[in-house]
């Protein structure tokens, strides 16, 4: 008898909004004014989720953060994630975005307001690849073995990731408009343990 455990996995929440995204919220969004970004446009606006026209969302939005954290971290003081900066990113067909992390976030998510499940994904890289010796190709590509993994997105669903997780998304292969709405988060309360000489009261 054998057995391959998975130590220290890194932990990527996904959640699908079961009420969905309504005709009004989602008209507000793509009505947003947009800027450059690489690869793709951006929202001008950077506080989205702050908006009274998204509380619903936002409401959504934080009751997941809330059980990923909690689950993930279990922390045994008062200390919880809020969301700090969120905006819109709008990718069509043949753009991309580029490569990146999220510096001065703890966990970050993406929700899709407008996704084609069949073609749309989010591809993550590991955070520690470096491979003295590069056994490849492999016969099949496992959680072990790859250097990057990518999950299939659709409307109303988020993803949820240790902000330090680098992700890009590929080149857009159909005529909707692939539309994403980002956030970044910090957490307040005590963190760390006054004992262990970690003690952090935000």
């Amino acid at each position: 008898m054998s057995n391959i455990s998975n130590l220290f996995p890194i932990p990527v929440g996904q959640y699908f909004y079961n009420d969905g995204i309504t005709e009004k919220e989602k008209k507000f969004l793509n009505s947003l004014k947009e800027k450059p970004n690489e690869g793709n446009t951006t929202s001008e606006k950077r506080y989205l989720l702050k908006d009274k026209k998204l509380s619903d969302l936002n409401s959504w939005i934080n009751t997941c953060l809330e059980n990923y954290f909690d689950e993930v971290y279990k922390p045994k003081h008062e200390v919880e994630p809020y969301i700090t900066q969120s905006w819109c990113n709008y990718t069509k067909k043949g753009q991309w975005h580029h490569k990146h992390r999220h510096p001065n976030s703890f966990i970050s998510g993406v929700f899709y307001v407008q996704a084609e499940e069949e073609k749309d994904k989010i591809f993550f890289y590991h955070p520690k690849v470096y491979h003295q010796l590069r056994i490849t190709p492999p016969r099949d590509w496992n959680c072990w073995n790859s250097e990057s993994w990518w999950y299939s997105v659709k409307t109303n669903y988020m993803v949820l990731f240790p902000s330090d997780l680098e992700h890009m998304v590929a080149p857009v292969e159909t005529e909707t408009t692939r539309i994403s709405l980002s956030f970044n988060t910090f957490l307040k309360g005590y963190i760390g343990d006054d004992d262990s000489l970690t003690g952090l009261h935000t």
